[in-house]
């Protein structure tokens, strides 16, 4: 089950933050980024649409109406890529960004893009990373 507070570190402290967004589809689809983000060592945040939505608390939201953020890994899994979040995120060293839409803005910041589902990718890379531990 996911824990909305995961974690004591705050996303503005964050090393790696795994994002979602409506591409999560709904809030039970959030243990997969935390289980991803537990095993880099990060932290979960996301969008304004899944604040909004009640997935997540403001204080885990990444955007201009929300904080700015600047971890080693920014993994932004089924976000559009609104320049209001854009602009939260765009100081990260590496994103890799995960859409269905092989058109989403997001691709346009992102030093690597995967075109797909997030809800398909992330417990790849999950396994992964467990198997490469």
């Amino acid at each position: 089950r996911y824990r909305s507070e995961e974690s004591s570190v705050s996303i503005e402290d964050a090393r790696v933050i795994v994002a979602g967004g409506r591409g999560c589809q709904k809030a039970a689809n959030l243990v997969l980024l935390q289980d991803l983000a537990e095993k880099l060592g990060g932290v979960v945040a996301g969008s304004r649409a899944i604040v909004e939505q009640g997935w997540i608390p403001h204080t885990r939201q990444v955007g201009q109406s929300g904080t700015t953020v600047g971890p080693e890994l920014y993994i932004a899994a089924g976000i559009s890529g609104a320049i209001q979040h854009v602009v939260g995120m765009s100081s990260s060293k590496t994103v890799i960004a995960i859409n269905k839409d092989p058109e989403a803005a997001i691709f346009k910041t992102a030093d690597l893009g995967i075109v797909g589902d997030a809800l398909e990718i992330i417990p790849l890379l999950s396994v992964l990373i467990e198997d490469n531990k």
